[in-house]
């Protein structure tokens, strides 16, 4: 007899729709951030662009943190993409995942205030290293004997993606000893990301077959 996966299918599909609320909200209070003065109306010309100039340093770590968001929420939709059921576990630990993703504009506003500060970056970076770590659970819990994945699903996809979670809560460690030397050059750390990604992609491509990975073998 075969076992009834429609309560936890049914599930799946309301903690997918939860997530991207999570991610939309995360990414919109990160934003809020950005003030204009209140005497912005009279301001000359001069003052204007020195108000400007003075908010590049808050944009380039709004950017940074959009960008970290936006690469979480890709693996994320990998994830989801073969996530057929879930189960008590499983949606314990992507709560956990959840909760961790919703201290980011928290995490984000402690940097914007106290940029120079070490340990307000290392915060933040234990912050992307623990969201990180649980997407990665998540998905090794799942896949775990094809617990709550399809199961002829591609042992390739199931690696590719394993080696991708991994790859900003491992930025996110190496920022680390970075920020006690130079908090400012603990920023350059997050950039390598899309660098580390591709990098990652075309080798995970080689090493699996000649070709490109299939997306899915359904």
């Amino acid at each position: 007899m075969q076992p009834d996966y429609s309560n936890s299918q049914t599930a799946i599909h309301s903690l997918a729709r939860l997530s991207d609320c999570v991610y939309a909200l995360a990414m919109a209070i990160t934003f809020m951030e950005f003030r204009l003065p209140e005497t912005v109306q009279l301001l000359s010309s001069l003052e204007v662009n020195q108000f400007l100039i003075g908010q590049l340093k808050s944009l380039g770590i709004y950017v940074i943190t959009f960008i970290l968001v936006a690469f979480y929420w890709i693996n994320h939709t990998q994830q989801f993409n073969y996530f057929k059921r879930t189960n008590e576990t499983h949606s314990l630990i992507y709560t956990l995942y959840l909760m961790s993703l919703l201290v980011i504009p928290f995490s984000n506003d402690l940097v914007f205030r106290l940029s120079s500060n070490p340990f307000a970056k290392i915060w933040f970076s234990a912050n992307i290293c623990l969201i990180g770590f649980l997407s990665f659970t998540s998905w090794i819990y799942a896949t775990h004997q094809r617990r709550l994945v399809d199961r002829d699903l591609d042992h390739r996809i199931i690696r590719s993606i394993q080696v991708k979670a991994l790859i900003e809560p491992i930025c996110a460690l190496v920022s680390i000893p970075v920020a006690l030397v130079s908090p400012d050059l603990s920023d350059l750390v997050w950039l390598l990301i899309p660098v580390v990604f591709l990098v990652v992609n075309k080798a995970l491509k080689k090493t699996f077959e000649p070709g490109a990975i299939p997306v899915s073998t359904q």
